[in-house]
């Protein structure tokens, strides 16, 4: 499966969430996946922080592709990362969901052919973001498994339409903000 293949090239930075859920040949991601690898020392063998990350993660894979991708880039500079490492293992169908911190507005992109929902995010939680995208709410996951939950997601996410104006990838690179995500939590 693709995933494991990403498992073993430790993309997984922080794994909340990966598994088989019941619908048979799919594997489910939650968590931060690593888009752009750190750089390796060679004195101690360990790589140094990667350079961009996919946080919040919620992916869903097969065999040999990626059915869906969502979660969020502090800039909209990890995009292009994201496209030249991933985009040749994207189904046709599937459609990148991405809150980004610093986009001046959401947007439809279409890059290579492919379209992606960029989302104007600095602050919230991705995973209850997608949810409200779809119009899900605690009742449609409950007494599901981790796993299923993000399958009922996918699902819902197939009929999500967002009605956000067509830009190219260009003219969202050149109007970003300095925007950065709202801290919370402990201090």
């Amino acid at each position: 499966m693709l995933l494991d293949t990403y498992q073993q090239q430790e993309r997984f930075w922080l794994k909340t969430l990966f598994g088989a859920p019941s619908r048979e040949g799919l594997q489910v991601f939650r968590g931060e996946f690593v888009v752009l690898e750190g750089e390796l020392k060679a004195s101690t063998g360990k790589r140094t922080p990667p350079k961009a990350v996919l946080k919040q993660a919620v992916m869903v894979g097969d065999e040999s592709q990626l059915k869906m991708v969502v979660g969020n880039f502090s800039s909209i500079d990890e995009l292009p990362e994201f496209v030249a490492r991933f985009h040749d293992v994207l189904a046709p169908e599937c459609r990148p969901v991405l809150f980004i911190d610093n986009v001046a507005e959401s947007a439809e992109v279409e890059i290579q052919g492919h379209p992606y929902v960029l989302i104007q995010h600095s602050d919230g939680v991705v995973w209850n973001a997608l949810t409200e995208c779809c119009y899900l709410d605690k009742q449609d996951l409950k007494g599901l498994s981790g796993e299923d939950k993000v399958i009922r997601v996918f699902e819902a996410l197939a009929d999500y339409r967002p009605g956000l104006p067509s830009r190219d990838l260009e003219t969202m690179l050149a109007t970003k903000t300095e925007a950065k995500r709202t801290t919370w939590g402990a201090v």
